[in-house]
């Protein structure tokens, strides 16, 4: 058997009966049977009754049983019920014994008797259900699928309707088992019920685009739950239809509050270029103000970015913030040579600095601007310096050290900086390309 078949079932717990009582004919009560009637009488057509009485401590281990059941620990209380029923002989102790037998995964001897009990008791369905249990546990898939028709022909209910699924299920007739368990989800529209239909059609009868329409109708009409949602993630990110992915997370994103579905959502706009989407979104949906900053910086809606990061520093006092306006107001200039607004950039990295922010990001872009704009070209390189011992590879420090280097006339330096940067990086971006040319040709540098 499959091992993945098995996983896929995850037998469906049974209902099974508690204690009831046994009806007991008083001594007064025999049948008797007249003389005329004697020769045909045969007591053959009566069904042996087993002798049922009670124990001395039979409450107490009725207690215990419970209990131990309660707590799952069904191998010990189908211990209990199996004394129970050997000393009293009473049938609900039976089916107490058979079904934590069941859950303990123990062969119960006492199948037979099952089998006894429901030709006596051919209405009782949860005897019926707990015998079909035990012929899929032990693979016997055609007494399983008969004990299925008569269940199905006794009761509508949605549990048996799943039950009955399994044996179909098993031996791999997937069209009469989804036909089972569709009629289970039309009465209940549980979703357990309809991910095993899912996913029959899915791995079994590859049937995506029926599966597909199951899913977005129940997401229709009853809502999509987190497992419905990731289901359909699931088969759309295979698919690689990111366009579908969008209503999905943004509904996962509103319901759960989860960050990791609004960074799925945001993930997915930008993978489709959508980027007024995603902005929309948390402008009006979902509110993500640190996440919004970002996207408005992406999509150089500087003005936007400036005034959320002002609102951001003073609702976490997080003086990165000052840094990130310094940035944003910075991009935002039409005339980045504006002397007032220039001061005002220096201002806010001076806040963040004076605060404690040493990222070396917030550093080389100070330090390069100190540098580019001429307002403090040494105290721009030893910035700069500042950041590259956190990270002293990278080239787009390097590159801002290099142009400090050339404005302070230390042509050698910047000419053998700059090198580096193109070796590692070549001639690609426009920023690397205009410092290596004015470097490179008006140093006059040699490689020696």
């Amino acid at each position: 058997m499959n091992r993945t078949m098995i996983s896929l079932l995850g037998f469906t717990a049974l209902y099974l009966v508690g204690c009831s009582s046994t009806y007991h004919v008083p001594e007064s009560s025999k049948v008797v049977i007249s003389k005329e009637k004697l020769p045909t009488y045969n007591p053959r057509n009566f069904l042996k009754k087993r002798k049922s009485h009670s124990i001395p401590n039979e409450d107490e281990l009725i207690i215990k049983a419970i209990w131990l059941e309660e707590q799952h620990n069904y191998k010990e209380s189908n211990r209990l019920y199996a004394e129970l029923y050997e000393k009293t002989g009473k049938e609900e102790y039976l089916l107490k014994e058979l079904s934590t037998a069941y859950y303990a995964g123990i062969i119960s001897k006492n199948i037979p008797k099952l089998k006894e009990y429901i030709k006596k008791h051919p209405n009782n369905l949860q005897a019926k259900r707990l015998l079909l249990s035990f012929t899929l546990q032990q693979k016997e898939f055609n007494q399983a699928k008969a004990i299925s028709e008569e269940l199905i022909q006794q009761s509508k209910q949605a549990f048996d309707y799943e039950l009955s699924a399994n044996p179909y299920i098993f031996t791999g007739d997937y069209q009469k088992a989804v036909l089972l368990l569709e009629k289970a989800y039309q009465s209940t529209a549980n979703e357990d019920i309809l991910l095993k239909i899912v996913a029959i059609e899915i791995n079994y009868l590859h049937q995506i685009d029926r599966a597909i329409e199951r899913l977005e109708q129940h997401r229709k009409e009853k809502g999509c739950s987190e497992k419905i949602c990731l289901q359909l993630i699931s088969i759309y990110v295979q698919q690689n239809r990111i366009d579908r992915l969008i209503p999905i997370y943004k509904s996962l994103a509103i319901t759960t509050k989860k960050e990791i579905y609004i960074e799925k959502l945001i993930e997915s706009y930008i993978y489709l270029k959508d980027l007024d989407g995603a902005i929309d979104f948390l402008e009006n949906e979902y509110h993500n103000d640190t996440l919004l900053y970002s996207l408005y910086i992406e999509n150089k809606e500087y003005n936007k970015a400036y005034k959320l990061a002002q609102k951001l520093l003073i609702a976490t006092k997080d003086p990165k913030w000052y840094a990130e306006s310094a940035i944003a107001l910075y991009e935002s200039l039409s005339n980045n040579s504006d002397k007032d607004a220039l001061k005002q950039v220096v201002k806010e990295f001076e806040k963040a600095l004076n605060a404690g922010v040493r990222n070396p990001v917030y550093l080389n872009y100070y330090g390069y601007t100190l540098i580019d704009k001429d307002i403090d070209i040494k105290k721009g390189v030893k910035i700069i310096k500042e950041a590259l011992t956190q990270e002293p590879e990278n080239t787009y420090f390097l590159d801002s050290l290099a142009w400090g280097e050339y404005k302070l006339g230390e042509c050698k330096k910047a000419y053998k900086t700059m090198k580096k940067v193109v070796e590692i990086e070549g001639l690609k971006e426009k920023e690397i390309i205009e410092h290596w040319n004015v470097i490179k040709n008006q140093c006059k540098a040699t490689d020696k």
